[in-house]
Order: structure tokens, then sequence, then C-alpha cells
């Protein structure tokens, strides 16, 4: 790398750290999906006493499983080292690797398009609003997306560089983000699909996925084993995918009472289960029952909904977690679907257009604009380097897999933007060759002119 490229790479990473700082400074104690950080912060505290992985559930402290412990054990951690139980240590480290993570871009970027590309990506990375709120949360967002960024590094580099215990690298990567948040764990199957479409060899892919796979599979069998021995069943992930099925339903209308409340979800179970835990392994049976009468009764529905959900995907604006603490709460859609359980997503915005125009232009449509652009400028850089499409599969294939993946279950803007970072690069793409063309173009007339 050449001198003027490593300033001008550094000066990326103080801005993006600057960006970040800012906001860790307004929104460090930001009411920021607050059930779950307390959950967190509660079994963190516990792991820095000694007691294990467990939660207060009527005066006694019990196994928990419904969330995994990696963050909280980071949290543990800096709560041992700074001796007091604050989230703002590991937000600050968040916020340090957050803005690191701009090296990695360019790094993934510098093997498939050129220096200034390169730079470019880093550049949007720096000023990129949803990962910047997400690395400033006490959540399990920021080390998720910054460990599966260095993830898809290794595994490029083994593919493009032919390191093979790369291979190795980026598996154990995966195996120990998914202790943190299990969106990742499946991650190698689309690494092997990419890999057998670049090599055209599925032998050779079919053998890395398997590999891969292997070592995520055995970096998390303690897990599994811990929770065969309190709960009597092997449970590698959260315990809420048949929740959150089920919850998701409720983002579209529906005929089966789905609601996308964990709240209200609770209260249906309990009517007729009095008494159930939430969140426990039986309570989730309950649900995966419901969830698979509704697959088999009216598969219909289900498949109808799946594009107006990808479509939902790809447009909602990213960034919300911002907007909702600057605007009033009371807008937003959780608490607009909670309250008109038989509504969905444009009903919300139909109701924000009537009631408030102000938030729908401000919270609507003025970053789904926005979001559209994104969108246009990462398909318009898919086009300016087809030629290579092969190449780019490698490139593309963990923004297919935490769309898809999430596509049959639910999803938040939160969960995909792991995945994200490939716009990022192609929008860079995007806005060089334009550069480029309005450039060459304006040095044709002057030459014609002269």
């Amino acid at each position: 790398m050449k001198r003027k490229e490593l300033f001008i790479l550094v000066s990326i990473f103080i801005l993006a750290i600057t960006v970040r700082g800012i906001l860790l400074y307004y929104l460090h104690d930001d009411d920021y999906f607050s059930g779950i950080k307390s959950g967190l912060d509660e079994l963190a505290y516990n792991l820095a006493q000694g007691n294990g992985f467990v939660i207060e559930s009527e005066g006694r402290l019990i196994p928990f499983t419904q969330q995994l412990p990696g963050y909280s054990f980071l949290l543990a951690i800096t709560y041992k080292i700074f001796g007091q139980a604050n989230d703002i240590f590991l937000q600050i480290i968040q916020v340090i690797f957050s803005s690191l993570s701009v090296f990695l871009i360019f790094g993934i970027a510098k093997k498939f398009f050129s220096n200034n590309i390169a730079l470019l990506s880093s550049f949007l990375w720096a000023i990129w609003l949803p990962e910047a709120r997400i690395s400033v949360a006490a959540l399990y967002g920021a080390p998720t997306v910054f460990l599966t960024l260095l993830a898809s590094y290794l595994f490029i580099c083994a593919v493009l560089d032919k390191k093979q215990i790369f291979f190795v690298y980026s598996a154990v990567i995966i195996g120990f983000t998914s202790y943190i948040r299990s969106d990742p764990i499946l991650l190698p199957v689309f690494f092997g699909l990419a890999l057998w479409i670049y090599k055209n060899d599925w032998k050779v892919a079919l053998k890395k996925t398997f590999l891969m796979l292997s070592i995520v599979f055995i970096i998390l069998l303690p897990w599994g084993i811990r929770n065969y021995s309190v709960f009597n069943r092997f449970v590698f992930t959260r315990t809420v995918l048949w929740q959150s099925m089920w919850e998701g339903f409720g983002e579209f209308k529906n005929p089966f009472g789905a609601v996308l409340s964990d709240e209200i979800t609770h209260n249906q179970v309990l009517q007729d289960y009095p008494g159930i835990d939430y969140a426990s392994p039986e309570y989730q049976d309950v649900l995966k029952e419901k969830v698979i009468k509704v697959l088999k009764s009216d598969p219909a529905w289900y498949l109808s909904m799946l594009p107006k959900r990808l479509f939902f995907m790809v447009f909602t604006p990213r960034g919300n977690g911002f907007f909702s603490s600057v605007l009033d709460k009371s807008f937003s859609r959780q608490k607009f679907l909670e309250a008109n359980p038989k509504l969905g997503n444009i009903d919300y915005a139909k109701w924000l257009f009537k009631n408030c125009p102000q938030e729908f232009f401000a919270r609507i449509l003025s970053v789904s604009l926005l979001q559209s652009l994104f969108i246009f400028a990462t398909l318009l850089g898919i086009w300016f380097s087809r030629k290579q499409w092969r190449k780019n599969l490698l490139l593309l294939s963990p923004l297919l897999y935490f769309y898809l993946s999430h596509l049959p279950i639910y999803w938040e803007a939160r969960y995909l933007v792991p995945g994200e970072f490939p716009m990022l690069i192609f929008s860079a793409v995007t806005i060089t060759t334009l550069y480029n063309i309005i450039k060459n173009k304006l040095k044709s007339k002057l030459v014609s002119t002269a």
C-alpha cells in the first residue's frame, strides 16, 4: 500500500471513530431493546459473580437458554476488569473494533476491485448509520457484525489467495460468533455454493463446506451438551426459532391471530397453558405446533407472504433505531401492531400518513427513498462488474445468506446488517464508474473543442 493510500485509510478510520464516538456520547444509555439488554446484563452479572449462566425467576436462579452466552460473557469480562457492572466499557471496545472494520472493508474490496473503490468502500462504511448505530448499543449486534466481516475476509483470502488454512480460520470465527448470535451458523453453506460456482468444482466446494460446518459444530458442541444436561435436549442456537416464526406471521394480516409482540404472544400461550415459562423449551414447543399447523392448513398464505416480506427486507430504511430515539416512540411500528393486532405494515404506513404526516415523511418516505437509492447503486455496481460475476458471488454470498436465511422465519433490519457490507462495496463501484464516465465525457468535449 502506498503512503498516500495509508494516510487516506487512517483518516477514514479517524472519521469512523469520530462518527461512532458522537453517537456513543448521545446514545450510550439509550433505551435500545431494553428488555433484551436487561436480560444480558443480568446474565453477565451472574457470570461475573460465579453463579453460571443463570437468571433470577421467582426468587431463585435458574439455568437460561433463550440467549446465547457469548455477549454476556464479554460483558462479564469487562465487569471483572473494570470492577463495576457498567456496559460503557464494552460499548467503547465495540466502537473501536467497528471503526477498525474500515481496514477489513478495504482489504475485501481490494481483492475484487481497484484501490480507489476499496478506499471509497471504507469511507462509506465509516459513515454508514445502520452499523454505526449498532456499534454503540449494548447488544450482541456489534460483535456479530465485526466477526462476520472478519470470517468473510478470511474465506475470500482462502479462495482468491489459495490459503487453505484460512478456511479453518474462517470457520473458527463463525463458530465463536455463533456463541454471540446464532445467525451466521450456516454461512459456510452459502460460502460453499459461491465456491462451487466460482471454481466450477462441486467436489472441492462440498469438501470445504463440510470442513467448515464440522468445525462450527465442534465449537458449539459444549453448548449443546450443556443444554442437554439441563433441558434434556440438544440446543445449539437461541431457542426462539418457532417464536420468531409465529410472531413474524403477525407482520402481516393473518387469519390465525398471530401478533408481532412478545407480550401478546405470551398472553395467548398462557390462556391455553397457564404458568408456562416464557421462552422456555416448552414454550417454544407450543409455538412450534402453532406454526406447523399454519404451514399445513394454509400454505398458500405463507408462500404469498414471503415475497411481501422480501420487499420490506430490501426497501425498509436502515438505522431506524436512531430515528426512534429522536422521534416519539409512540409512533413506532411495534406499538401500532400491538394496539392493532389484526393489521399489518401497510396499515401502519397508511395510519402514519393520515395521522402524523410529518412523521411519515421523516421516518418512512425520506429514509425509504435513501434506501432505494442505495439498493439501486448496489444493483448498478453489480451490473458494471458483471464480467467477473463468478468472482462477485464470493463477495455476495454473505448478503444472500443473511437475507434468504431470515426470509422464511422473521427479520429486523439489524439482523441483516452483518451481511450488507457488499452493498457498500458495489455502491462504491457505481460511484467510481459514473465518476469516470462523466470525467471522460468532459475530457473528450474539451479535446474536441480545442
